[in-house]
């Protein structure tokens, strides 16, 4: 069916069988994911604990009228994603920082091209990086972006992600 009257435009979810989103203006329906076989490393686990912490607090500012007025936010923001925000960058362990040293060694190595060198400066001002994010910053295609990143892991420049799939996270090895 290319065109639907009635479903078009809804996004959200059916019960636990039926997911609808709207991706680049266009509706689409797919089935409940089953996460029930995901196993989750230690790490994970603590985030996910920080998350559902920070939802609840975020939840607790917008519910209470004093606390959300007086709350500060950037322009564009909500005052829930602000406090989500803070809680989050509170409550996340910190990671020790690469010396140059460090970073120049990674740099600098012959078997990584501009793309890849591209991908280690990210990573040393921010955790993470999907391959997702990989191919905005690269401008590249999916499976390239995959051989990528695939070559930054053998090389061990970067752990491999804890998961498999559109939410696993690149990080650098220390």
């Amino acid at each position: 069916m290319k065109y639907n009257k009635v479903t078009t435009g809804i996004s959200g979810r059916l019960g636990k069988d039926l997911v609808s989103k709207i991706i680049n203006g266009k509706t689409f329906h797919t089935k409940y994911p089953d996460r029930s076989q995901v196993k989750y490393t230690k790490e994970q686990a603590k985030l996910k604990v920080i998350f559902k912490d920070a939802a609840q607090f975020a939840g607790d500012i917008v519910n209470d009228p004093v606390k959300k007025v007086s709350y500060k936010i950037k322009k564009g923001h909500s005052v829930y994603h602000a406090a989500l925000a803070d809680y989050m960058a509170l409550h996340m362990p910190q990671k020790r920082p690469l010396s140059k040293k460090k970073i120049a060694t990674l740099l600098s190595h012959p078997s990584l091209n501009e793309r890849q060198n591209k991908a280690v400066k990210h990573l040393t001002k921010r955790k993470y990086i999907s391959k997702a994010i990989y191919q905005k910053l690269t401008a590249v295609s999916k499976s390239t972006a995959t051989r990528d990143l695939h070559v930054l892991v053998t090389l061990k420049i970067f752990s491999p992600p804890a998961t498999k799939g559109a939410g696993a996270l690149y990080t650098l090895l220390s």
